[in-house]
């Protein structure tokens, strides 16, 4: 399948849902705050043996709820303090896989977005200062097929801990 029609997480639009039990969200929930937690702290904390949460774990990554554990970095200490999000307008014949293809290729794009409204992609950055910065928007650019871009720096970011799961 087209990658431009895949989920962050690689799965399609057409793929079934997992059911869930309630044993199941509060695993899911524990591991979104905190992928290192062992497997006894987190059968304690939702009242299975190690083995059984184990178990469970597996289970939720066989079938894809789980897509994988991801380390969160602090972008301050690998010294691309600067983040922004990079709004993209493709011309008309650029699709967004080709698009993607380009972005891949540009060092500092950390994620992208097919996204609806006026922009067809939104595209996020981690950069050194406003000169690295506008380096990669010229980079992005350069590569073809964007009609036009708009830049917003972010300035401050939370994650939100209500969790729809």
């Amino acid at each position: 399948m087209d990658s431009a029609v895949r989920s962050r997480h690689g799965s399609t639009p057409a793929v079934e849902n997992a059911v869930l039990d309630e044993i199941d969200r509060k695993i899911v929930r524990a591991l979104a705050d905190d992928a290192r937690i062992s497997f006894r702290d987190l059968g304690d904390r939702i009242h299975l043996s190690p083995n059984a949460t184990a178990e469970r774990v597996r289970r939720l990554c066989e079938s894809k709820v789980i897509c994988g554990f991801h380390a969160s970095i602090d972008l301050t200490r690998t010294g691309t303090p600067l983040e922004a999000y990079v709004d993209i307008r493709l011309q008309a014949g650029t699709t967004a896989a080709d698009f993607e293809t380009l972005a891949r290729k540009v060092p500092g794009v950390t994620s992208l977005a097919v996204v609806t409204g006026d922009f067809d992609c939104r595209v996020r950055v981690a950069c050194k200062d406003q000169g690295d910065l506008m380096r990669l928007i010229e980079a992005l650019r350069a590569g073809g097929g964007i009609q036009g871009t708009n830049t917003s720096v972010i300035c401050r970011e939370f994650e939100v801990r209500n969790r729809a799961f």
